[in-house]
């Protein structure tokens, strides 16, 4: 059975151009270098039959040998020189989709300068892991991916990765970035620990451990923007879901109201839930459901109906924002207007807030004739916007003038 992942689900906020460029000098490199590749697997070949038979004649030293990361060599330009070759084909084409796949989100994230920069010290950092033990010549992306897909765990922890798989036919599935990256990190230790050859399993795990602290640190010390959906955001949660156990262990009972003097544990009834609210919460279910499901236009249709039954119903953070790009995307300007508004009002800490503004600023100046509150709008988002948003919000601002 063949497997690999081809795409995740999160959303880019630019054009990866530098993920693009490692992607292509890779595959440019690995085409030049090949045959030269190809003649160093003979080469130690023949080394292997010299040391059981002086009589045959070494060849020379291949130079490509030169570019190969060895340990104990002390040349630091094959840090990085030993990160673009190639043993062969499927070694390329497994490390790219990786680097696809995984590699557009984390410079969505870091930026194409700081991408770059962690990229290559990835590929540095896993070099050395690889030396600490072996002493093998190493080459390949490898380390450096692995340092990416570290990263990627960090910053988007619950995106779901599209695999595609063929056994007797073609077919695709979902599954949780977290689960794949943890299986990729354990099979890679489990092969680590049994000694198996011909991999440097010691230089991935050393760019998966490398990716992801340099991931949490950025996150820790705010010097990424924090998403509701990252690691650290969720290990919060955790750990607030649990001193929340703890306290109703003690006999805390934020649910319940208890009269002045009662005795812990012994509250007054909740007041009766009324037909509103039951029917508010039973859409609001619905409407969860039906985003777990990634079934995208029915949680926007539900919404729809929800508002018409209260007006000021907002969901969860990422939710909302969903379903306000859905109605956005189906053409339902009034109705995703609506959604961002209440996006806005509701979530005023929003890290991107500036791009819901855009957005909505578009709505209101092309679809809804509302040049007022689109200029009020994207006057507060255009200091923070850049590259081609602000273009777009300039733009925008000279139609209507």
């Amino acid at each position: 059975m063949i497997f690999f992942p081809t795409s995740t689900d999160r959303q880019l906020k630019q054009t990866p151009w530098v993920n693009y460029a490692l992607i292509f000098i890779n595959v440019a490199v690995f085409i030049l270098t090949a045959n030269h590749v190809a003649r160093v697997g003979n080469y130690f070949a023949v080394l292997d039959l010299a040391q059981q038979d002086p009589s045959i004649t070494i060849p020379p030293r291949p130079g490509i040998l030169n570019y190969y990361l060895l340990p104990g060599d002390g040349s630091v330009w094959q840090y990085f020189s030993y990160q673009f070759l190639h043993a062969n084909w499927m070694h390329l084409i497994m490390n790219m989709i990786f680097l696809y796949v995984f590699g557009n989100g984390v410079e969505d994230r870091l930026g194409k300068v700081g991408y770059l920069f962690f990229y290559l010290a990835g590929g540095v950092v896993a070099g050395l892991g690889h030396g600490l033990i072996e002493l093998n010549p190493v080459l390949g992306a490898s380390g450096a991916v692995a340092g990416v897909t570290g990263a990627y765990l960090a910053l988007f922890p619950l995106s779901n990765v599209t695999i595609v798989y063929w056994l007797i036919f073609f077919g695709a599935f979902e599954v949780s970035s977290m689960l794949l990256i943890l299986f990729r990190v354990a099979q890679d230790a489990m092969f680590q620990v049994w000694g198996a050859s011909g991999v440097a399993y010691l230089a991935h795990l050393a760019g998966y451990a490398y990716g992801f602290a340099i991931g949490m640190g950025l996150l820790m010390g705010r010097i990424l923007p924090r998403e509701p959906y990252d690691m650290l955001a969720l290990i919060e949660r955790r750990r607030r879901r649990a001193q929340f156990t703890r306290m109703t262990r003690q006999g805390y009972r934020p649910w319940e109201h208890g009269k002045p003097g009662d005795p812990p544990g012994k509250s007054a009834k909740a007041p009766p839930v009324t037909e509103q609210e039951a029917r508010l919460m039973k859409a609001r279910a619905a409407i969860s459901a039906a985003l777990t499901d990634h079934d995208m236009p029915k949680a926007a249709s539900l919404y729809v109906d929800l508002l018409q039954e209260d007006s000021e119903q907002v969901m969860g953070q990422q939710q909302q924002l969903d379903i306000a790009n859905q109605l956005m995307s189906e053409g339902s300007y009034a109705a995703a207007a609506g959604a961002y508004q209440l996006f806005l009002v509701t979530y005023k800490n929003y890290a991107d807030r500036q791009q819901v503004q855009l957005i909505l600023g578009l709505i209101f100046a092309r679809y809804l004739d509302q040049r007022q509150r689109a200029k009020e709008l994207l006057n507060q988002a255009v200091p923070r916007l850049h590259g081609d948003e602000l273009t777009l919000a300039k733009q925008v601002l000279d139609e209507i003038g």
